[in-house]
């Protein structure tokens, strides 16, 4: 049986389901892949926690990672981690974390023959003057060691399709995708005639958005989804380059969580107009990264036909739409949840589990 050690950068609301769910089927990989799949080390903001260089952490133990009592960090620093563990067949690095400063590790580990598996979209999307972002972008490439399905829809097939269709000869005209969980609840309500204010603050409520919407009405999130399908499909862009249609005023951008949130009603006329006008063209308003292989790439609000399924997406819902030659006059649809934890974690375990056969 072949061991196979995950170091799990971030052990919050991801990262605490991706180590739940090792426990939960590792008996289950063990009997179907022969592979024995353990957590050896866990890493945070307050460091990385490795029992011993030989040694693995403990079911409890790793629960505790989870937030019960907290990790104290007894290990090597996260770029040394790797070369720490002596006792496994494989090294794979988990990235569930947010933001560019796990970047250096992810490249350390690749340098010492680990694998890579990212739901965190910020190292990939890093300019590609940057040489780390030169080498994760080699490393995704097929053969490399590096995997990241999560990063654009969670544990929907987005990346494995796109790479599918393109190694198989086919040509991307262009993808649509309404790649926000967030967005979708918002504009289903603005939808129904709910002012965009209060939809936005019933999402909060709900758990789309993240603690300060502004994070997710910026388009930031959406626009680096756009720029990973690009690069993808072979497209030399950066970030800068990609047409972001922010939704938060810039009168509202600097002030506190609870300002931003009694103010958006200065944004209720305007969203509240093309929604009704959308209506009345028989489509839906909905903000929506389209994707090409040349020309402009954009992030947006755009009136969608209700007779298209991204015109008829209701919900949270992520809708990924490829047409190519050879799915031209019916494109290829991906739909589900592209947001949550148990689903972005089972994305990157199964990255994790095909890396590890790929590797072995």
């Amino acid at each position: 049986m072949k061991r196979v050690a995950l170091v799990q950068i971030g052990y919050g609301t991801v990262g605490g389901a991706v180590i739940r769910q090792v426990i939960e089927h590792r008996a289950q990989w063990r009997a179907a892949f022969d592979l024995d799949v353990r957590i050896t080390a866990v890493a945070g903001k307050s460091g990385v926690v490795l029992i011993e260089a030989d040694a693995e952490l403990s079911d409890q133990q790793l629960l505790d990672c989870c937030g019960k009592r907290g990790a104290e960090a007894t290990g090597p620093t996260l770029t040394d981690v790797v070369t720490a563990i002596t006792n496994a067949d494989v090294v794979i690095v988990m990235d569930a974390a947010a933001g560019e400063a796990t970047t250096d590790a992810l490249v350390a580990a690749l340098e010492a023959g680990a694998g890579v598996v990212l739901s965190n979209k910020a190292p990939m999307a890093l300019p590609l003057s940057d040489a780390r972002s030169a080498m994760l972008w080699e490393h995704a490439a097929a053969g490399g060691r590096l995997k990241y399905e999560a990063t654009c829809g969670a544990g929907l097939p987005v990346i494995s399709t796109l790479q599918t269709l393109l190694n198989t000869g086919d040509e991307v005209i262009e993808i649509t995708a309404a790649a926000s969980g967030t967005f979708g609840a918002i504009f289903s309500s603005v939808a129904k005639g709910v002012p965009f204010s209060i939809a936005v603050t019933d999402a909060k409520a709900a758990g789309y958005t993240e603690p300060d919407p502004r994070d997710d009405l910026s388009g930031l999130d959406v626009a680096r989804k756009a720029l990973i399908l690009a690069r993808t499909m072979g497209r030399g862009i950066d970030l800068d380059e990609i047409a972001v249609e922010s939704l938060v005023p810039e009168s509202l951008a600097d002030v506190s969580i609870e300002a931003f949130m009694a103010g958006l009603g200065i944004s209720n006329t305007m969203i509240g107009a093309q929604a009704a006008k959308a209506v009345s063209e028989q489509a839906s308003l909905k903000y929506v990264a389209t994707v090409t292989p040349d020309g402009e790439i954009a992030v947006g609000l755009k009136s969608v036909p209700l007779s298209t399924v991204l015109g008829a997406l209701q919900g949270p819902e992520n809708i990924f739409s490829f047409r190519t030659k050879r799915y031209d006059a019916y494109p290829t649809v991906i739909s589900g949840p592209g947001a949550g934890a148990d689903v972005t974690a089972a994305g990157m375990l199964g990255d994790a589990l095909s890396l590890a056969q790929d590797l072995l």
